[in-house]
């Protein structure tokens, strides 16, 4: 039997959706917008106030991340942060793959033993690999956003953290986290109404969902629940 009530729900408020699996969602999402013809008046509409919502959501998740790994860098060791930046290159080859497909020449910029020689790089090898990622970060920023290589170089800054020894604590992560949450929520309920909205004019056509809508994005098997990452006290 049908619950009505299912359709009042807040779908993306999933623990398991990752900030960083909603961002690529949303995103993808904006793109198809973008890119189909002759949209109704209603649809049209829907596209300025996800850019605002995705926009502040963005920016919010690219300041914690850059947060984390400051805050981090100075309270573990050098092998920590070797492995954070494995977890880390892991979660971010999904964002390179779907701008630049496997066997691409952009993508061995980045990738060019795919994932294998970042999963058995070893600390002397580090400086150098996150090298190679920064300059491909930056040369493909106005494709990839500034994010990535804001991530990227503060994962470097961690680990000179980290071999000199030295500790800093920067910003406040739980009003980070505050304020991610809430961006986060604003831009759930918009993709909420751009589903509804969206169906009321495919009702009977679920096959149409894909031309809006890559649900893929949301049920990455490999996910690591990064939102709950917390760094260990400083000092």
């Amino acid at each position: 039997m049908i619950t009505i009530t299912r359709f009042f729900e807040n779908h993306l408020a999933n623990p398991q959706i990752s900030a960083e699996e909603l961002r690529q969602f949303a995103e993808d999402h904006i793109g198809k917008l973008k890119a189909l013809p002759a949209l109704p008046a209603d649809l049209t509409a829907l596209l300025a106030p996800t850019e605002t919502a995705f926009d502040a959501f963005d920016e919010k998740l690219a300041a914690r991340t850059t947060y984390l790994a400051a805050q981090i860098g100075g309270t573990i060791t050098k092998d920590e942060v070797l492995q954070l930046f494995r977890t880390t290159v892991r979660q971010r080859e999904g964002r390179v793959r779907d701008k630049f497909p496997k066997g691409s020449a952009e993508y061995a910029e980045f990738y060019p033993q795919g994932l294998k020689d970042y999963n058995q790089a070893r600390l002397g090898q580090l400086p150098g690999v996150l090298d190679r990622f920064i300059t491909a970060a930056a040369k493909y920023q106005a494709t990839l956003g500034p994010e990535l290589l804001a991530e990227f170089n503060a994962l470097k800054t961690s680990f000179a953290t980290a071999r000199d020894g030295q500790v800093e604590a920067k910003g406040d992560l739980a009003q980070i986290r505050a304020a991610l949450a809430a961006a986060r929520n604003v831009l759930e309920m918009q993709l909420g109404k751009n589903i509804l909205t969206i169906a009321i004019h495919h009702l009977g056509q679920p096959e149409r969902a894909k031309d809006y809508f890559n649900q893929a994005l949301l049920e990455d098997p490999t996910r690591t629940n990064e939102d709950d990452v917390t760094p260990p006290p400083v000092g």
